[in-house]
């Protein structure tokens, strides 16, 4: 592979051209007009007067004659016009500095907009080992060439290649790079480049800012968090734009499904459709459960055009203030029965230049019953709830009969204790505590409160859903300090009454009160409480549809004590054997959007547990940007590979100089000829003894 040609740049090429014009024609003048004198004989001393006449020329105009001066005084002033005319090229330069290849992986590089059916990824991956080649290629003028890295960015970052001189590790971690369906985030890329840039080694000397690095991004500019970074002292960015500016897109944005209340054999499920090109597409809509057809949309659903000015890249309002909107339609698909589990998934029929968003899936768990324990001295209130419940099993235990369980307590899916029946190292599981137990972290009791009402609560939140506190009076709750990842659902006068943590394996809904402290047993409301917590306790890891997940987060399941590791599918085929810890196996994060299968056996037998996987929002959006805003600073792209051009100025002024030298000892070297040919000879002779003159 050889670094393609490249064309010379002039800067101010008129200057020099001026310059040439005026001052070429004059040095001709000069020679033209200059006095020619040839040896003659002369008969006697008193013509030499006419030897001395050096304002009239012999012959106004004369034949150019060939002269070494004459040629170094052209080039001289030939060199002198380049040098003004600034012309800029690639020579393969690295002048010993850094270099850092950064490639976006996001998604929307995914798109086949391109020539040959290739890949955005595909074709700066082409384009970075051209410029790899071009680095290392040497020449007439190139110094060393300096170290560079690879880095890979879209969700995240990853260092594909540390700072290196060798050009078959890049080439080949370049082609290592593999493409993802996550977002572009450039944030973690850069703090990379520089972590590396300026130390290396801990026993070698980093980076001076002096020295500078060169940053070659090569992206579609569709970059989310380009306005909360900036270009740093000592830091060049050559940004590669990769992919066509009127590049269109239709796309499956949002996915979601339910299950009907009154059947839970019964599934409805909705999408949201976007278009970002500018112009209304039709497209039909195909629904499928576990790759089988089962609906078809009865008519072509019509999605709107985009509007307004193609969006800034990097953030920030567009030059006139308006603002971008793509076009969005909705589809609700008519309820389909489902009484058992699989993945729900919507497809366009249309297809267009990303694949990745032409389908969308949401996985759905079988309905099922909950087994939940009853822990300790519950009060009845809280036991008639729970046992009105549909359940598959209730069990009522004891505090030391609990404690025996040990890590088998996660085999309840829900759990409903009083504060003091749970030990200090609470196993994994989901808990509703009434009162504020001692083995959950975080929560920082430190004393008693009386008298207490509600002064807030977070309504939208799953566990109030229709539950009214207006009326809730507490005589006595447990006064909590809670750390800040422990969200206050309900909050009294100045203490929380009700908060969920999360710590690992466990997730527990508490009261910071017993319900018999209180007149909330006699309210409508805390029926209701009971049951939305038992619910969503239940759901905290199967849910009866799961919400989406985006490519860059992680997976995780939990599997019953003893199971040491679970199988893997992915969605390529490709399996894998995921550790289990603390009662969970977590796989993450994710980098394709598709179904990841989880498979395990316990004592109920084989179980199953699928996770959809879709393409991250915002990534439909292909239009490539021709410019970038890094920060306050813009930054414009090149097309193509987008070499980095090198100043010849220095170049031709430093030739101008050495042919300065050389014709100012030619000049004077004739002089030196002449001086020792007149000491030899003082009056040379001519035929008949006559002296030799010049005219």
């Amino acid at each position: 592979m050889t670094a393609p040609l490249v064309a010379i740049a002039w800067l101010t090429p008129l200057t020099g051209i001026v310059v040439a014009s005026v001052l070429v024609p004059l040095l001709l003048a000069l020679y033209f007009l200059k006095l020619r004198r040839r040896a003659a004989s002369v008969p006697t001393t008193l013509l030499w007067k006419r030897s001395v006449e050096d304002m009239r020329a012999n012959t106004p105009f004369q034949r150019l004659r060939p002269s070494l001066l004459l040629l170094l005084q052209l080039l001289l002033l030939g060199f002198v016009a380049f040098a003004l005319m600034q012309p800029r090229m690639d020579l393969g330069l690295s002048g010993g500095g850094r270099t850092v290849i950064m490639l976006d992986t996001s998604a929307s590089m995914g798109a086949t907009d391109l020539a040959d059916g290739k890949t955005r990824l595909d074709v700066a991956k082409e384009q970075a080992a051209e410029r790899v080649e071009a680095l290392f290629a040497g020449g007439l003028f190139a110094a060393p060439p300096g170290e560079t890295m690879v880095i890979a960015f879209g969700d995240a970052a990853r260092i594909v290649q540390p700072f290196t001189r060798s050009r078959g590790d890049l080439l080949r971690a370049i082609e290592r790079v593999g493409q993802t369906d996550g977002a572009s985030r450039i944030g973690e890329a850069l703090a990379l480049a520089r972590a590396f840039s300026t130390v290396t080694n801990p026993e070698e000397r980093g980076m001076q800012p002096e020295e500078g690095v060169t940053l070659e991004l090569w992206s579609d500019g569709r970059i989310f968090d380009l306005a909360d970074q900036a270009v740093r002292p000592g830091e060049s960015v050559v940004y590669h734009v990769t992919g066509r500016a009127d590049a269109a897109n239709l796309g499956i944005e949002g996915i979601a499904a339910e299950r009907s209340a009154s059947d839970p054999g019964l599934i409805q499920v909705f999408v949201s459709l976007r278009n970002d090109g500018r112009e209304e597409v039709e497209t039909d809509l195909e629904l499928l459960l576990d790759g089988e057809r089962r609906s078809v949309t009865p008519r072509p659903v019509r999605v709107p055009a985009a509007s307004g000015p193609e969006p800034v890249a990097g953030g920030g309002p567009s030059p006139d203030g308006a603002a971008y909107k793509a076009g969005y339609e909705r589809v609700t698909f008519p309820p389909v029965i489902q009484p058992r589990a699989g993945v729900m998934e919507v497809r366009l029929v249309r297809k267009d230049s990303l694949r990745a968003d032409d389908a969308s899936s949401v996985a759905v768990a079988a309905p099922r019953r909950l087994r939940m324990a009853l822990v300790g001295a519950v009060d009845e209130f809280t036991r008639t709830t729970v046992a009105l419940m549909p359940a598959e099993r209730i069990e009522s235990l004891s505090a030391d009969d609990f404690a025996k369980l040990g890590a088998k307590a996660g085999d309840f899916d829900v759990v409903v204790a009083a504060a003091g029946a749970l030990p200090k190292d609470l196993p994994p599981g989901r808990y509703l505590v009434l009162g504020v137990p001692a083995g959950i972290e975080g929560l920082n009791a430190y004393g008693t409160k009386t008298g207490l009402a509600v002064r807030s609560q977070k309504s939208a939140h799953p566990l109030l859903r229709a539950v009214n506190l207006d009326d809730l009076h507490v005589r006595t709750a447990t006064a909590m300090a809670p750390a800040s990842d422990v969200e206050s659902i309900v909050d009294g006068p100045d203490v929380p009454l009700v908060v969920v943590a999360r710590r690992g394996p466990v997730t527990a809904v508490v009261t910071a009160f017993d319900p018999l402290q209180s007149d909330w047993p006699y309210q409508r409301g805390f029926v209701t409480f009971v049951a939305n917590a038992v619910e969503w306790l239940g759901a905290v890891d199967q849910a009866a549809v799961q919400e989406e997940h985006r490519p860059g987060e992680t997976l995780s399941v939990r599997v019953s004590a003893g199971v040491k590791e679970v199988e893997l599918t992915l969605p390529d085929g490709t399996r894998e054997q995921v550790p289990v810890r603390e009662g969970s196996a977590t796989w993450g994060p994710v980098a394709r959007a598709g179904t990841y299968l989880f498979r395990w056996s316990d004592d109920r037998g084989e179980q199953r547990r699928q996770f959809a996987v879709n393409v991250a929002m915002g990534e439909g959006l292909l239009s490539a940007a021709g410019e970038i805003s890094i920060g306050t600073q813009k930054v414009t792209g090149t097309a193509g590979g987008g070499i980095t051009l090198s100043d010849l100025w220095p170049y031709a002024l430093a030739a101008a100089l050495v042919i300065l030298s050389l014709e100012w000892w030619v000049y004077h070297r004739r002089h030196w000829i002449r001086r020792d040919a007149s000491a030899q000879r003082v009056r040379p002779l001519g035929a008949g003894g006559a002296p030799i003159i010049r005219e």
